[in-house]
């Protein structure tokens, strides 16, 4: 595999796509790259990539590449390949949401239209024998209950086309293979002598389907939250409109969706100033050890914080609450513990240059947080690389040919300082071209080293590109080895990338989400660079290898 396709391959599995392009919320394939991953099996490297797959598969920030990769793996002609490749299943796809994507990709983009005896297998197992499940049945029964259907299938669908072998199953797990395919009518009746070992999770499948189905009076729900745990995506729109159901779940609700509610919490009166579930919710707010395990991104909370003090839904003001004053400060300290822990990387080289461009279109909304404006996001990515590394040079710049120096404090109120600092900074109004080359003539005239430049603006045109990859030009022949980063937070489809094909060292990052500050970190860390070495890897000693016949 040459270097070509190794950087492909590479940019394949981290943004999806063979540019180096980064867009939020994007889940699907843009091109075939069948045929790129099966030279590198041709090559006799298909088992170490399998290897990677599975190292990758819990920290990639993109799951479909991971998917797409192991379904071609899977259905290739060389059966040791293949083999791995549907034994690495249970590792992979650790949900159903997962395993469907798997067969999805199986079905449409490789044209798999009956499945062969070794895929009905690889999926039966991935029902009857995975360990995860077997150690928890419960498990699977929330599993089976929470992801009923997804990428156009169902456990119905593919309980029926993989016909599972369940006589040595547990008698829970055949239960709940049962419901799947008959439901719970006909799993009851089918199991009638052995409900007394398997009465939990009997239990829990009767009152979930039993809630989703029919009409049930409150109490009765509560009854069920509270006994299992349900979470709000288990309750039915019509139960949500209940201020007793919000408090039922508010008491075991998750961290992530707790802050997608706190507007409706609110707004059902639960979160009153001096009440006991204010006092609770802010102290799991500022617990450093609940945010760590719920895995919270700074962003993801100083969104919630944007929302939330808004006082009105996004899409609708049919919802509007009273702001609660304790819980802004709860998620303003919560931002800033999060920001600090997630923000360690001794990794991250030392001289970073961040440029923010200053005029009044960065009030817009970003792709992939309507919550938040430009100036609010190039805030926070501001705060966390400065965070990062306190030695980060960050200007703001627009149609002038001077980049200004924007100092800034990190508080326990930081969000607002540097929000007013970016206040204070006067906006440009004027309709002349924007100058890209300002923060990098400071960097040369202030900086003695360069690592990585992380350029923010609102949008792009066709010759704000073509500025900017010539002043990165004239920048690369003075500092060599830079690593360029260009964030554009609206879309710009009409418009070409920034980063050049060829140049492992530049990024666009169009629309920001909680996935994107990872990726920049990651890219100006040398991770990356370490994903990339590996995947070159792949060529060393490869091997033509003749196709088997197919499985």
């Amino acid at each position: 595999m040459g270097s070509d396709d190794s950087l492909r391959l590479w940019r394949f599995f981290r943004f999806g796509n063979d540019r180096s392009v980064y867009t939020p919320h994007v889940r699907s394939l843009e091109n075939s790259y069948e045929e790129l991953i099966m030279r590198v099996i041709q090559r006799g490297q298909g088992g170490r990539l399998i290897d990677f797959i599975e190292r990758e598969s819990d920290r990639n920030s993109r799951f479909y590449p991971l998917a797409y990769t192991l379904a071609v793996c899977a259905r290739s002609t060389n059966q040791d390949v293949s083999r791995k490749a549907y034994m690495a299943i249970q590792t992979v796809c650790r949900t159903p949401e997962k395993l469907f994507m798997f067969l999805k990709y199986c079905k449409e983009s490789l044209k798999l239209k009956s499945w062969p005896r070794r895929h009905r297998m690889a999926v039966a197992k991935w029902y009857t024998t995975n360990p995860q499940y077997l150690d928890n049945p419960m498990l699977l029964a929330k599993h089976v209950t929470k992801y009923r259907r997804r990428h156009g299938f169902s456990h119905k669908k593919v309980l029926k086309c993989c016909h599972p072998n369940t006589s040595r199953c547990p008698d829970d797990i055949k239960f709940i293979l049962c419901y799947a395919v008959k439901g719970i009518s006909k799993a009851r009746r089918l199991h009638q002598g052995e409900e007394g070992k398997i009465m939990s999770v009997v239990d829990f499948i009767n009152d979930v389907d039993t809630l989703r189905k029919g009409k049930m009076p409150e109490d009765d729900v509560v009854a069920l939250i509270k006994k299992w745990e349900l979470t709000w995506e288990q309750i039915p729109t019509v139960h949500l409109q209940s201020k007793e159901i919000w408090k039922a779940l508010l008491n075991i609700m998750p961290m992530t969706a707790l802050l997608r509610n706190l507007g409706k919490l609110t707004m059902h009166r639960l979160l009153e100033p001096g009440s006991q579930e204010e006092a609770r919710t802010c102290s799991r707010l500022n617990n450093a050890e609940l945010l760590k395990d719920a895995k919270l991104h700074p962003i993801q909370i100083l969104s919630s914080l944007n929302g939330y003090r808004k006082g009105e839904g996004f899409k609708s003001d049919r919802y509007t609450w009273n702001v609660n004053k304790n819980i802004v400060y709860s998620l303003t300290q919560a931002y800033m513990m999060q920001l600090t822990s997630s923000s360690q990387n001794p990794n991250l080289p030392q001289n970073l240059l961040v440029a923010i461009n200053i005029r009044p279109s960065m009030e817009r909304h970003v792709v992939g947080i309507p919550l938040m404006n430009c100036k609010q996001t190039a805030t926070a990515l501001a705060m966390t690389l400065k965070q990062s590394q306190p030695s980060t040079h960050t200007v703001t710049f627009g149609s002038g040919d001077i980049a200004r120096r924007l100092d800034f404090q990190l508080s326990a109120a930081g969000i607002y300082d540097i929000e007013s600092a970016l206040d204070a900074v006067e906006q440009r109004t004027d309709d002349n071209p924007v100058n890209f080359d300002a923060p990098l003539q400071y960097a040369m005239q202030n900086m003695n080293a360069v690592n990585a430049v992380i350029l923010m603006t609102d949008r792009l045109t066709e010759q704000d590109r073509s500025d900017i990859q010539r002043a990165y030009r004239n920048f690369k022949e003075q500092f060599l080895d830079v690593s360029f980063i260009t964030v554009c937070f609206q879309n710009c489809e009409e418009t070409s990338p920034v980063a050049e094909p060829q140049d492992p060292n530049m990024l666009d990052v169009i629309g920001v989400d909680a996935g994107a500050l990872d990726i920049i970190l990651s890219f100006i860390a040398n991770r990356d660079q370490q994903v990339r070495v590996l995947l070159e890897e792949l060529s060393i000693d490869g091997r033509m290898e003749e196709d088997m016949e197919e499985a």
